[in-house]
């Protein structure tokens, strides 16, 4: 593939240069150059993708998600083979966080590990968010980079202290929907065409660089989706519910097509069954397996986005009937563990619906 790259840009050089040599129309060259330019770009995805299969496929394997508890990172204050880094914005940052914790908004973490650490200095880095959604975004984004000591915090700061949890998770858990869920089977759509990536590079680390620079620029708010929407407008969407088989027979939002976790969204499998002409809206319990399943998909060129809160957004309730395995929010998931004020003149801006971090 490289190959054919390096030689197909060789002929546009060559071709140009012989076509005007013999009198050759501009709008000629033009036109194939265009067209060369166009099976260049549409090699990228093919590069990529072969790249991240054969580097882990983290998105189907047993290592995603990559979350710790809050727990142990309390039980590592101080340790210091353990690095924090709060992606939250800088005022609630200062309304609250972890004793060491670095603040650096997604947008900066390239620089951050190319420039200021060391990453393999620690055993685990750990990613913390408002509720845990947006760091599982960023720690999927990593991943795929090769930082494999990254973790995102189960919960985020939620699962910290209540302080953090009342107006985050203990605002969006309903059960607002759980009597329209359907259990009917729905069906995968047909095998189709893969996205296109356009970066112009031509090697698979350059372009997933590139990828990534661009999808941890984006603001995670505008990547969420609410229940409401997808259960008023679920057609307009392609849902795709990660969940177990057992699990998802037992009421799932309508129209949701299941595909397996860790297991089913490669190219031998059913990755080419999800459409690039529609919005892919993966859902899981909590919003955070969803949210790796969508770093990766974004990075790989399709338009993809997360239920807010998942599950526990319209079955709060439900999940916490069924009991374990289902991962219900509750307040037994919030500790009363310290945490570092500094002074700040400015309110916290609510995280509100978003679950982000930007």
């Amino acid at each position: 593939m490289k190959k054919l790259s390096f030689y197909l840009l060789a002929f546009i050089i060559s071709s140009t240069i012989l076509f005007s040599s013999c009198g050759g129309t501009t709008e000629n060259v033009e036109a194939n150059d265009s067209t060369a330019i166009e099976q260049v770009q549409s090699n990228e995805f093919d590069i990529l993708v072969k790249y991240l299969e054969e580097n882990g496929d983290f998105i189907n394997s047993k290592s995603v998600p990559a979350m710790i508890k809050s727990k142990e990172v309390h039980e590592n204050i101080g340790n210091d083979k353990y690095l924090f880094v709060d992606l939250r914005k800088g005022n609630a940052f200062n309304k609250g966080h972890i004793e060491g914790a670095d603040n650096i908004v997604a947008k900066d973490l390239l620089q951050y590990f190319e420039n200021d650490i060391i990453s393999t200095d620690y055993d685990k880095i750990v990613f913390i968010c408002y509720s845990g959604q947006s760091a599982s975004f960023a720690t999927g984004v990593m991943r795929l980079l090769g930082y494999n000591n990254v973790y995102a915090m189960k919960f985020g700061m939620s699962s910290w202290n209540k302080q953090f949890a009342e107006g985050v998770w203990m605002k969006h858990i309903s059960n607002d929907f759980s009597d329209k869920v359907e259990t009917t089977s729905n069906a995968q759509a047909a095998a189709g065409a893969y996205p296109t990536i356009s970066t112009g590079k031509t090697e698979a680390k350059d372009i997933l660089r590139l990828r990534a620079k661009e999808v941890l620029g984006l603001s995670y708010k505008s990547l969420l989706v609410k229940a409401p929407e997808l259960f008023e407008n679920g057609s307009a969407y392609y849902i795709n519910n990660y969940w177990p088989e057992g699990k998802y027979n037992e009421g799932h939002i309508p129209g949701a097509i299941r595909y397996q976790p860790k297991k089913s969204l490669g190219t031998a499998t059913q990755l080419s069954t999800l459409p690039v002409d529609k919005k892919v809206v993966t859902y899981c319990f909590t919003g955070q397996h969803a949210g790796f399943v969508t770093a990766y998909l974004k990075i790989m060129g399709y338009d993809a986005y997360s239920l807010a809160y998942g599950a526990n957004s319209f079955m709060n309730s439900t999940m916490k009937e069924n009991g374990d395995g289902w991962h219900a929010f509750s307040e037994a998931a919030v500790h009363d563990f310290e945490f570092v004020v500094e002074d700040v003149e400015e309110e916290v801006e609510e995280e509100g619906d978003g679950g982000g971090c930007s």
